[in-house]
Protein backbone atom coordinates (compact mmCIF):
# COMPACT_ATOMS: atom_id res chain seq x y z
CA UNK A 1 0.00 0.00 0.00
CA UNK A 2 1.22 3.46 -0.67
CA UNK A 3 1.27 6.56 1.46
CA UNK A 4 -1.64 7.95 -0.58
CA UNK A 5 -3.55 5.00 -0.27
CA UNK A 6 -3.18 5.08 3.39
CA UNK A 7 -4.53 8.49 3.68
CA UNK A 8 -8.38 7.19 3.03
CA UNK A 9 -7.90 4.62 5.87
CA UNK A 10 -9.03 5.20 9.07
CA UNK A 11 -7.09 6.76 12.20
CA UNK A 12 -6.83 3.71 13.30
CA UNK A 13 -6.08 1.68 10.10
CA UNK A 14 -3.64 4.65 9.45
CA UNK A 15 -1.35 4.32 12.49
CA UNK A 16 -1.54 0.24 11.90
CA UNK A 17 0.54 1.09 8.49
CA UNK A 18 2.87 3.19 9.28
CA UNK A 19 3.98 0.77 12.56
CA UNK A 20 4.35 -2.08 9.57
CA UNK A 21 7.04 0.31 7.50
CA UNK A 22 9.88 -1.27 7.62
CA UNK A 23 13.28 0.70 6.38
CA UNK A 24 16.53 -1.20 5.27
CA UNK A 25 19.21 1.41 6.52
CA UNK A 26 22.88 1.25 6.34
CA UNK A 27 23.69 -0.22 9.70
CA UNK A 28 20.67 -2.62 9.22
CA UNK A 29 22.29 -3.48 5.94
CA UNK A 30 26.36 -3.68 8.40
CA UNK A 31 24.65 -6.07 10.58
CA UNK A 32 23.07 -8.38 8.46
CA UNK A 33 25.85 -8.89 6.38
CA UNK A 34 28.15 -9.78 9.53
CA UNK A 35 24.73 -12.22 10.73
CA UNK A 36 25.35 -14.27 7.52
CA UNK A 37 29.37 -13.99 7.41
CA UNK A 38 29.07 -15.38 10.93
CA UNK A 39 26.34 -18.53 10.58
CA UNK A 40 27.77 -19.62 7.76
CA UNK A 41 29.12 -23.26 7.73
CA UNK A 42 32.20 -24.24 8.92
CA UNK A 43 33.16 -20.75 10.73
CA UNK A 44 33.89 -21.86 13.71
CA UNK A 45 31.34 -19.87 15.60
CA UNK A 46 28.21 -21.38 17.27
CA UNK A 47 26.56 -18.93 19.23
CA UNK A 48 26.28 -15.30 17.26
CA UNK A 49 25.61 -12.47 20.06
CA UNK A 50 23.78 -9.96 18.40
CA UNK A 51 23.96 -6.74 21.08
CA UNK A 52 22.76 -3.12 21.23
CA UNK A 53 20.81 -0.43 23.19
CA UNK A 54 17.26 -0.94 23.65
CA UNK A 55 15.08 0.85 20.73
CA UNK A 56 17.76 0.49 17.82
CA UNK A 57 15.79 -2.05 15.53
CA UNK A 58 16.71 -5.31 16.99
CA UNK A 59 13.55 -7.08 16.35
CA UNK A 60 13.44 -5.41 13.10
CA UNK A 61 16.92 -6.90 12.38
CA UNK A 62 15.24 -10.44 13.36
CA UNK A 63 12.57 -10.08 11.15
CA UNK A 64 14.84 -9.40 8.29
CA UNK A 65 17.28 -12.09 9.16
CA UNK A 66 14.88 -14.39 9.10
CA UNK A 67 13.13 -13.66 5.76
CA UNK A 68 16.63 -13.19 4.21
CA UNK A 69 17.11 -17.31 5.26
CA UNK A 70 13.54 -18.07 3.91
CA UNK A 71 14.41 -16.25 0.58
CA UNK A 72 17.83 -18.26 0.83
CA UNK A 73 16.24 -21.54 1.06
CA UNK A 74 13.12 -20.94 -1.18
CA UNK A 75 13.61 -23.89 -3.83
CA UNK A 76 14.79 -26.43 -0.99
CA UNK A 77 11.40 -25.63 1.09
CA UNK A 78 9.21 -26.37 -2.15
CA UNK A 79 11.20 -29.49 -2.82
CA UNK A 80 10.91 -30.69 1.30
CA UNK A 81 7.86 -29.46 3.07
CA UNK A 82 9.54 -30.57 6.16
CA UNK A 83 12.48 -28.29 6.30
CA UNK A 84 12.34 -25.37 8.39
CA UNK A 85 16.14 -23.34 7.70
CA UNK A 86 15.31 -21.11 10.52
CA UNK A 87 13.43 -20.54 13.51
CA UNK A 88 12.67 -17.32 15.79
CA UNK A 89 11.78 -17.78 19.53
CA UNK A 90 12.13 -14.88 22.39
CA UNK A 91 13.85 -16.67 25.72
CA UNK A 92 11.12 -17.27 28.15
CA UNK A 93 10.76 -14.72 31.26
CA UNK A 94 8.15 -17.01 33.47
CA UNK A 95 8.68 -15.18 36.80
CA UNK A 96 10.02 -18.37 38.22
CA UNK A 97 13.86 -17.02 39.79
CA UNK A 98 15.53 -19.78 37.44
CA UNK A 99 15.26 -19.87 34.02
CA UNK A 100 12.77 -22.16 32.63
CA UNK A 101 14.32 -24.82 30.29
CA UNK A 102 10.72 -26.70 29.70
CA UNK A 103 9.40 -23.65 28.39
CA UNK A 104 12.06 -22.83 26.25
CA UNK A 105 12.31 -26.42 24.81
CA UNK A 106 8.28 -26.16 24.36
CA UNK A 107 9.06 -22.89 22.23
CA UNK A 108 11.96 -24.54 20.30
CA UNK A 109 9.37 -27.19 19.33
CA UNK A 110 6.77 -25.41 18.69
CA UNK A 111 8.69 -23.07 16.44
CA UNK A 112 10.02 -26.89 14.90
CA UNK A 113 6.03 -27.72 14.39
CA UNK A 114 6.96 -30.80 16.29
CA UNK A 115 3.81 -32.05 17.29
CA UNK A 116 2.87 -33.67 21.20
CA UNK A 117 5.22 -31.53 23.14
CA UNK A 118 3.39 -32.43 26.67
CA UNK A 119 3.75 -36.08 25.80
CA UNK A 120 7.63 -36.99 25.50
CA UNK A 121 9.40 -39.62 26.69
CA UNK A 122 12.68 -39.96 27.33
CA UNK A 123 14.87 -43.33 26.45
CA UNK A 124 17.34 -44.76 29.34
CA UNK A 125 19.91 -46.45 28.15
CA UNK A 126 21.62 -48.60 31.51
CA UNK A 127 23.98 -52.17 31.32
CA UNK A 128 23.03 -51.90 27.13
CA UNK A 129 19.73 -52.01 28.07
CA UNK A 130 17.37 -49.06 26.80
CA UNK A 131 14.13 -48.56 28.46
CA UNK A 132 11.38 -45.68 28.19
CA UNK A 133 10.33 -43.80 31.14
CA UNK A 134 6.28 -43.38 31.23
CA UNK A 135 4.73 -39.93 31.33
CA UNK A 136 2.91 -39.21 33.92
CA UNK A 137 2.35 -35.44 34.43
CA UNK A 138 4.50 -34.09 31.03
CA UNK A 139 7.45 -34.48 29.56
CA UNK A 140 10.60 -33.48 31.46
CA UNK A 141 13.43 -31.71 30.19
CA UNK A 142 15.54 -34.13 29.11
CA UNK A 143 13.12 -35.98 26.83
CA UNK A 144 12.14 -32.06 25.31
CA UNK A 145 16.09 -31.35 24.79
CA UNK A 146 16.21 -34.67 23.10
CA UNK A 147 13.00 -34.06 20.63
CA UNK A 148 14.47 -30.83 20.48
CA UNK A 149 17.43 -31.70 18.93
CA UNK A 150 16.41 -34.67 16.94
CA UNK A 151 13.83 -32.51 15.32
CA UNK A 152 16.71 -29.45 14.25
CA UNK A 153 18.36 -32.46 12.56
CA UNK A 154 15.05 -33.86 10.46
CA UNK A 155 13.94 -30.44 9.42
CA UNK A 156 17.55 -29.54 8.72
CA UNK A 157 17.28 -26.15 10.78
CA UNK A 158 20.41 -23.69 10.40
CA UNK A 159 19.58 -21.20 12.30
CA UNK A 160 18.15 -20.60 15.79
CA UNK A 161 17.52 -16.87 16.77
CA UNK A 162 16.71 -16.12 20.47
CA UNK A 163 15.23 -12.88 21.03
CA UNK A 164 15.46 -11.67 24.59
CA UNK A 165 18.12 -13.42 24.85
CA UNK A 166 19.61 -11.74 28.45
CA UNK A 167 16.74 -13.24 30.01
CA UNK A 168 19.06 -16.62 30.30
CA UNK A 169 21.52 -14.45 32.62
CA UNK A 170 18.97 -13.43 35.14
CA UNK A 171 20.24 -14.49 38.85
CA UNK A 172 23.06 -16.81 37.08
CA UNK A 173 26.12 -16.57 38.59
CA UNK A 174 29.29 -19.17 38.35
CA UNK A 175 28.72 -22.78 37.32
CA UNK A 176 25.13 -22.44 36.56
CA UNK A 177 25.75 -19.86 34.13
CA UNK A 178 28.50 -21.88 32.56
CA UNK A 179 26.09 -24.98 32.62
CA UNK A 180 23.64 -22.81 30.93
CA UNK A 181 25.56 -21.94 27.75
CA UNK A 182 27.36 -25.30 27.70
CA UNK A 183 23.55 -26.71 27.12
CA UNK A 184 23.23 -24.17 24.11
CA UNK A 185 26.44 -24.91 22.95
CA UNK A 186 25.93 -28.81 23.49
CA UNK A 187 22.27 -27.63 21.21
CA UNK A 188 24.28 -25.94 18.49
CA UNK A 189 26.98 -28.85 17.78
CA UNK A 190 24.45 -31.26 18.36
CA UNK A 191 21.82 -30.58 16.09
CA UNK A 192 24.34 -28.15 13.34
CA UNK A 193 22.64 -25.20 13.56
CA UNK A 194 24.10 -21.87 14.62
CA UNK A 195 22.33 -19.90 17.94
CA UNK A 196 21.96 -16.52 17.50
CA UNK A 197 21.42 -14.68 20.72
CA UNK A 198 19.87 -11.41 20.68
CA UNK A 199 19.68 -8.57 23.26
CA UNK A 200 21.31 -5.70 25.62
CA UNK A 201 24.96 -5.18 25.94
CA UNK A 202 24.11 -7.67 29.15
CA UNK A 203 24.89 -10.64 27.01
CA UNK A 204 29.01 -9.38 26.24
CA UNK A 205 29.32 -11.03 30.02
CA UNK A 206 28.86 -14.25 28.28
CA UNK A 207 32.74 -13.43 27.23
CA UNK A 208 33.64 -13.99 30.85
CA UNK A 209 32.66 -17.55 31.56
CA UNK A 210 35.42 -19.10 30.26
CA UNK A 211 37.87 -19.34 26.82
CA UNK A 212 36.09 -22.51 25.61
CA UNK A 213 32.84 -20.23 24.97
CA UNK A 214 34.90 -16.79 24.15
CA UNK A 215 36.48 -18.86 21.10
CA UNK A 216 33.00 -20.38 20.08
CA UNK A 217 30.71 -16.56 20.49
CA UNK A 218 30.94 -13.78 17.96
CA UNK A 219 29.70 -10.48 18.83
CA UNK A 220 28.04 -8.24 16.57
CA UNK A 221 27.13 -4.75 17.47
CA UNK A 222 23.87 -3.09 16.20
CA UNK A 223 25.28 0.31 16.65
CA UNK A 224 23.02 2.91 16.83
CA UNK A 225 23.70 6.70 14.56
CA UNK A 226 26.25 8.90 16.77
CA UNK A 227 25.57 12.58 16.36
CA UNK A 228 29.46 13.25 16.08
CA UNK A 229 30.06 11.12 12.84
CA UNK A 230 29.28 13.04 9.69
CA UNK A 231 28.39 10.25 8.15
CA UNK A 232 26.03 8.81 10.56
CA UNK A 233 23.95 12.02 11.14
CA UNK A 234 23.63 12.08 7.26
CA UNK A 235 22.30 8.37 7.30
CA UNK A 236 19.45 9.22 10.06
CA UNK A 237 18.41 12.15 7.70
CA UNK A 238 18.22 9.66 4.99
CA UNK A 239 15.90 7.39 7.70
CA UNK A 240 13.85 10.64 8.56
CA UNK A 241 12.94 10.87 4.79
CA UNK A 242 12.25 7.76 3.81
CA UNK A 243 9.69 7.43 6.97
CA UNK A 244 7.98 11.28 5.72
CA UNK A 245 7.58 8.97 2.63
CA UNK A 246 5.18 6.49 4.24
CA UNK A 247 4.03 9.22 6.98
CA UNK A 248 -0.11 8.98 6.04
CA UNK A 249 -1.10 12.31 7.13
CA UNK A 250 -1.41 15.39 4.91
CA UNK A 251 1.28 18.04 5.47
CA UNK A 252 3.93 15.11 6.03
CA UNK A 253 6.23 16.92 3.18
CA UNK A 254 6.68 19.40 6.39
CA UNK A 255 8.87 17.08 8.48
CA UNK A 256 11.66 18.24 10.71
CA UNK A 257 14.39 20.38 8.30
CA UNK A 258 18.09 19.54 8.31
CA UNK A 259 18.80 21.34 11.77
CA UNK A 260 15.40 19.90 13.57
CA UNK A 261 16.91 16.28 12.55
CA UNK A 262 20.25 16.55 14.26
CA UNK A 263 17.74 17.62 17.51
CA UNK A 264 15.72 14.61 16.97
CA UNK A 265 18.64 11.99 16.25
CA UNK A 266 19.93 12.97 19.54
CA UNK A 267 16.29 13.10 21.20
CA UNK A 268 16.23 9.58 20.15
CA UNK A 269 19.89 8.21 20.86
CA UNK A 270 20.57 7.62 17.32
CA UNK A 271 18.27 4.99 17.81
CA UNK A 272 15.93 3.80 14.46
CA UNK A 273 13.76 2.08 16.59
CA UNK A 274 12.94 4.68 18.79
CA UNK A 275 12.45 7.61 16.12
CA UNK A 276 9.60 5.01 14.74
CA UNK A 277 8.10 4.77 18.08
CA UNK A 278 7.90 8.17 18.67
CA UNK A 279 6.67 9.27 14.62
CA UNK A 280 3.96 7.08 15.74
CA UNK A 281 2.92 8.93 18.76
CA UNK A 282 3.52 12.09 16.94
CA UNK A 283 0.99 10.87 14.40
CA UNK A 284 -1.68 10.10 16.66
CA UNK A 285 -1.53 13.27 18.19
CA UNK A 286 -1.74 14.90 14.72
CA UNK A 287 -4.88 13.43 13.41
CA UNK A 288 -6.36 13.61 17.30
CA UNK A 289 -5.54 17.42 16.43
CA UNK A 290 -7.16 18.33 13.09
CA UNK A 291 -5.55 15.96 10.59
CA UNK A 292 -3.17 17.96 9.31
CA UNK A 293 0.86 17.89 10.29
CA UNK A 294 2.88 20.27 11.89
CA UNK A 295 6.66 19.55 13.34
CA UNK A 296 5.05 21.11 16.90
CA UNK A 297 3.59 17.59 17.03
CA UNK A 298 6.78 15.90 17.69
CA UNK A 299 7.77 17.45 21.46
CA UNK A 300 5.16 16.04 23.11
CA UNK A 301 5.84 12.96 21.72
CA UNK A 302 9.40 13.13 22.42
CA UNK A 303 10.78 10.33 25.36
CA UNK A 304 11.41 12.35 28.66
CA UNK A 305 14.20 13.94 29.70
CA UNK A 306 14.71 10.89 32.36
CA UNK A 307 14.31 8.49 29.50
CA UNK A 308 16.68 9.66 27.62
CA UNK A 309 19.04 10.34 30.46
CA UNK A 310 18.80 6.73 31.79
CA UNK A 311 18.96 5.24 27.78
CA UNK A 312 21.90 7.24 26.60
CA UNK A 313 23.98 5.94 29.60
CA UNK A 314 22.84 2.67 29.41
CA UNK A 315 24.10 2.96 25.23
CA UNK A 316 27.68 4.90 26.86
CA UNK A 317 28.66 1.93 29.25
CA UNK A 318 27.25 -1.01 26.59
CA UNK A 319 29.39 0.72 23.93
CA UNK A 320 32.38 0.92 26.29
CA UNK A 321 31.93 -2.79 27.01
CA UNK A 322 31.83 -3.75 23.82
CA UNK A 323 34.82 -2.23 22.74
CA UNK A 324 37.51 -4.44 21.13
CA UNK A 325 35.11 -7.27 20.92
CA UNK A 326 32.87 -6.96 18.12
CA UNK A 327 33.02 -9.13 15.13
CA UNK A 328 35.48 -7.28 12.76
CA UNK A 329 37.14 -5.55 15.02
CA UNK A 330 40.66 -7.54 15.27
CA UNK A 331 43.85 -6.74 13.92
CA UNK A 332 47.76 -8.49 14.20
CA UNK A 333 48.94 -5.31 16.50
CA UNK A 334 46.02 -5.49 18.97
CA UNK A 335 46.50 -9.09 19.49
CA UNK A 336 49.81 -8.57 19.61
CA UNK A 337 49.27 -6.23 22.49
CA UNK A 338 46.97 -8.30 24.34
CA UNK A 339 49.25 -10.86 24.73
CA UNK A 340 52.21 -8.97 25.86
CA UNK A 341 49.51 -7.31 28.86
CA UNK A 342 48.54 -10.75 29.87
CA UNK A 343 52.27 -11.82 30.44
CA UNK A 344 52.85 -9.04 32.17
CA UNK A 345 49.55 -9.67 34.55
CA UNK A 346 50.58 -13.03 34.89
CA UNK A 347 54.11 -12.08 36.04
CA UNK A 348 52.89 -9.51 38.56
CA UNK A 349 50.47 -11.89 40.04
CA UNK A 350 53.49 -14.24 39.92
Amino acid sequence: MTREQALSLTAEDRLIYFRDVRLKHPQISNVLEKLDLMTAPDTGTSIALLVGPTGVGKSTIVRNFEQQILRNHMKQMQADAGLIPVISVEAPATGERAFSWRTFYHRLGEALQEPMMTRKQETVYRDGRASIRPVMTGSTVAALQLAVESTLIHRQTKVIIVDEAVHLLRNLHGNTLENHLDALKYLSNKSGAKLVLVGSYDLHGLLDVSAQITRRCSIIHFQRYLPDKEADVLAFQKVLRKFAAHFPIEGAEDLPSVAQAKALQEACIGCVGILKETLVRALAIAMREGNRWRNGFLEPALLTPAQVRAIHREALEGEAKVDGTICGTGSFLAASRQVKENQIRAKGAA
